[in-house]
């Protein structure tokens, strides 16, 4: 697939919904008068297909739908917290929100692309007119099922937790770092979708696994209830639900789905305007709001959250960096969890999307490699949020990150005034011939068992000359340095200079890795002891901080240090 060129012949737009938070993505001018909801999936499978479902909004509105991409309540940027024990009704009430919305504003066919529980979510909620299943089981019990099946393989990547966690309430599913309460499992476990098809629905379209066909039940059901049905074999939902970084929709799909939803057109008509809210109400009067400014690559997009009342002149701030490929609601959404709680504290926030991640502009499929996630591009990303925060009378700057983004905050930090860098796990602070080599060798190094990352080897998705040339300039670095040494010259480290030019500034910074991530075996090569930074460590979570009873500690990481909304 080629990267997107830049275009003006699709608009986008960003609000709430209900309790949805929807991106809307339409051509200009008039619109077929059919309107397609993309419906994703839920918990971690939800934040890979985040890129790959933009990527298809905007096929669809080049071909003249209207679209909205929703977040469920409970994820991403919409209401609600993902341990709320109703968030199945609301979750429905969210499709018949959108559903009404698109059908007062002109649209004459409502359709929806449900991938995964999104497709069950669809089914249930009813009043659509088409339906495009994408890998959604034919029962709620068999999706539970897939989760639990998930999160098994998920935990070997960290431990069991301390005997101070507080256990799931009975009834409670963790899924890869994602929580589903009690509430949710219930209804999940009673919903049958193959039970639930019938008027207004006339037309569903079935998507298999990759490696499988379509569960017969949806093709058995459809023909019972008069529905017309159209099964695909098309393989590519592994690939969307790959991870965050790498996730991308294959051609094949995206002019599938687009001929088959533009197929249930009979016209154009003229939109109404949206009714959308601009901002989003939270518990005890805090909001939220989209902000957007322009980047290097065109509009950056974040959303601001402040305290009841806004925020005070001369508050301290928070700017929340990607996490790789995860957009701005963070690894598992913790940073739209930890900006709430900031909000209820009385401290502002802003989370960012860098280009090309989350609804920033820039490219629709993958990076080729990890460079320009730690590109000079990406750090002027971060600084035009530094400069934001501060243009909306911030006396002080906090920055939080993991990974690529604790290497952002530490880059602004190293530019600009910053008072406290709370950084994640960074595997790389300074992108230089080390850190290029080890980022590039290190997909195949840490995952020597994975077949998924030998296929991608073998096949082309991952560039064998590259790496060759990386694992190379790797075994020269530690021969460079081993000479230095042996010379007594210990060799000039970039790493070591960048902390001291942080804290020559004056910035406190807390330095948090998971117990036997790369990222504490860096900062001991790098940076002597007794110039270290503050290093807290995390027992027993992985790389990105999946285990559930962990991200309540880690809020309070970020929030220990936040002060009253009147400092500077």
């Amino acid at each position: 697939m080629q990267d997107a060129p830049p275009t003006t012949d699709v608009v986008r737009s960003r609000y709430w919904l209900g309790e949805s938070f929807v991106v809307e993505t339409a051509p200009v001018g008039e619109v077929l008068d059919v309107g397609v909801l993309l419906l994703p999936p839920l918990g971690y499978e939800d934040t890979s297909a985040y890129r790959p479902l933009r990527g298809l909004a905007t096929a669809l509105a080049r071909a003249g739908c209207v679209v909205l991409r929703l977040d469920w309540p409970g994820l991403g940027d919409a209401a609600g917290s993902v341990r709320d024990d109703d968030l199945h009704p609301r979750r429905l009430a969210a499709v018949h929100s959108a559903t009404a919305e698109l059908r007062r504003r002109g649209v004459h066919t409502v359709a929806a692309l449900g991938v995964r529980a999104g497709g069950l979510l669809a089914i249930d909620a009813g009043g659509l007119d088409a339906v495009a299943l994408w890998g959604t089981p034919p029962t709620g019990k068999a999706w539970l099922r897939e989760e639990r099946t998930f999160h098994k393989l998920a935990a070997r990547a960290f431990a069991a937790p301390p005997v101070d966690a507080a256990p799931l309430p009975d009834g409670a599913l963790e899924a890869g770092g994602f929580y589903h309460p009690p509430g949710v499992v219930r209804a999940m476990e009673g919903l049958v979708g193959t039970a639930r098809l019938g008027a207004p629905l006339d037309h569903l379209r079935v998507h298999g696994r990759d490696g499988s066909p379509p569960a017969p039940e949806w093709v058995a059901a459809a023909e019972a209830a008069g529905v017309q049905v159209q099964v695909s074999t098309t393989t590519g939902l592994t690939d969307v639900l790959e991870d965050p970084y790498r996730s991308r929709l294959a051609d094949a799909v995206r002019d599938e789905l687009t001929a088959w939803f533009t197929a249930r057109a009979a016209g154009r008509v003229s939109l109404l305007a949206a009714s959308g809210r601009p901002a989003l109400v939270l518990p005890a009067g805090a909001t939220e709001r989209v902000w957007s400014a322009p980047g290097g690559a065109g509009e950056l997009v974040g959303v601001v959250c402040e305290p009841a009342g806004g925020a005070a002149p001369g508050a301290t701030w928070t700017v929340f960096y990607n996490a790789g490929g995860v957009r701005r609601s963070g690894p598992n959404r913790l940073w739209t969890e930890t900006a709430r709680a900031l909000a209820a504290a009385g401290h502002p926030s802003l989370r960012l999307d860098v280009r090309s991640v989350g609804d920033s502009a820039g490219v629709d499929v993958p990076h080729h490699d990890l460079e320009e996630m730690y590109s000079e591009d990406s750090v002027e990303d971060a600084l035009v949020a530094w400069e934001a925060v501060r243009g909306l009378g911030a006396g002080s700057v906090d920055v939080v990150g993991l990974c690529s983004g604790a290497f952002l905050g530490a880059q602004v930090a190293a530019r600009r005034d910053v008072r406290r860098a709370v950084l994640f796990n960074g595997l790389a602070f300074v992108w230089n011939d080390e850190a290029r080599a080890h980022g590039m060798t290190s997909q195949i190094g840490r995952s020597l068992f994975d077949a998924r990352r030998w296929k991608r080897l073998l096949t082309g998705r991952i560039d064998a000359r590259a790496l060759a040339r990386a694992m190379v300039d790797k075994a020269r670095l530690r021969l460079d340095d081993a000479r230095a040494r042996l010379r007594g010259e210990p060799p000039p480290d970039d790493v070591a200079r960048l902390f001291r030019q942080i804290r020559t500034r004056g910035t406190e910074v807390c330095l948090v890795s998971s117990a036997g991530d790369p990222s504490v075996e860096y900062l001991a090569a790098h940076v002597p002891e007794d110039q270290r930074p503050s290093l807290t460590i995390l027992p027993g979570v992985d790389h990105t901080i999946r285990p559930v009873w962990a991200h309540e500690r880690v809020s309070r990481l970020i929030l220990a240090g936040a002060r009253s909304p009147h400092a500077r």
